[in-house]
């Protein structure tokens, strides 16, 4: 199953977490992860959890403009993207899931 995953909430707001254990619940299970890192979602890029998500086989992508407007920089672990691959995710996905 392809399981794409919004997360668009500031790190504070604790979504982070929800996210990190749908997303390895699912990886242990042999679905697709298929993360968008948007708006204040942006910052989890530099978090570890992402990292280990995308060498564990998740694709994770974050929206360039938000990261660009944070001054948060590519820590090369997930792919800078516009809004076209969130449209993508959300068509080509079985479930998908949106922390806004």
């Amino acid at each position: 199953m392809k399981i794409g995953i919004l997360l668009s909430t500031h790190p504070e707001k604790h979504d982070g977490d929800t996210v990190r254990l749908i997303a390895d619940t699912a990886l242990a299970s042999g679905d697709e992860i298929y993360l968008y890192l948007l708006d204040e979602g942006a910052r989890f890029v530099t978090q570890d959890w992402v990292h280990e998500l995308v060498d564990r086989g998740a694709s994770v992508y974050t929206c360039a403009y938000a990261a660009q407007n944070r001054k948060i920089p590519d820590p090369g672990k997930t792919t800078f993207c516009g809004l076209v691959v969130l449209t993508q995710i959300i068509e080509g996905c079985d479930r998908f899931l949106a922390f806004a």
